[in-house]
């Protein structure tokens, strides 16, 4: 019995049968495996209706001060209080009687003084009677003032956030009291009650 010979051709032939059909079938499995496009949609409408955990914080008035055992010698000077709230709103100088134009913050020992909100320090100086200065701008239209310094921590132009180190309280010449802080704020040009400025939203301050 005779063999036949395979013709030259039979054989690559048959292997590039043989390879297009595995192409196919991995082809094949690779389109199963693709992700589904309702599952890119869902996907997308997730990252649209995601909100942030995380919310951004705000700008807080704070006092300045951290000690609890801070008092008040001389609250703010308002006419429309009445008459016994007027007279603790005095402060005795050189045998006069001023109206005082912020709170005058007292204890009988050192304590710090803080940023009541973020800003830029704009100005420092010596006050002859008041002592040592700092002025702090909030924004354009808001500013506060630190009187009776001991001792200055910050610099002109520095940026300052809320509850930061501004110095030390210390003395003046209208009290006896070793540690002070004389604090004023004013808005827009107009002198307002630290007390009550402590309570503002500083949205409305702008």
């Amino acid at each position: 019995m005779k063999h036949r010979k395979l013709r030259g051709y039979v054989l690559p032939t048959l292997y590039v049968i043989v390879l297009i059909v595995i192409f196919g079938a991995v082809s094949l499995v690779s389109s199963l495996l693709k992700i589904n496009p309702n599952y890119q949609y869902a996907t997308q409408v997730l990252k649209e209706v995601s909100v942030p955990v995380v919310e951004e914080v705000e700008d807080k008035i704070i006092r300045p001060y951290n000690s609890d055992t801070v008092k008040i010698k001389a609250y703010y000077y308002d006419v429309d209080d009445d008459l016994e709230k007027q007279v603790e709103s005095l402060i005795y100088f050189e045998n006069t009687y001023m109206k005082n134009t912020g709170v005058l913050y007292q204890d009988t020992k050192a304590f710090d003084c803080v940023a009541v909100l973020s800003g830029t320090v704009l100005n420092i100086k010596e006050d002859e009677i008041l002592g040592k200065v700092v002025e702090i701008e909030h924004n354009p239209n808001l500013r506060t003032i630190y009187y009776s310094l001991g001792e200055i921590n910050v610099e002109v132009g520095e940026a300052l956030s809320a509850g930061d180190l501004i110095g030390v309280a210390g003395a003046n010449h209208i009290t006896e009291q070793e540690f002070n802080l004389l604090f004023e704020v004013y808005y827009n040009g107009t002198l307002l009650d630290p007390e009550e400025f402590y309570n503002m939203d500083i949205k409305e301050l702008q």
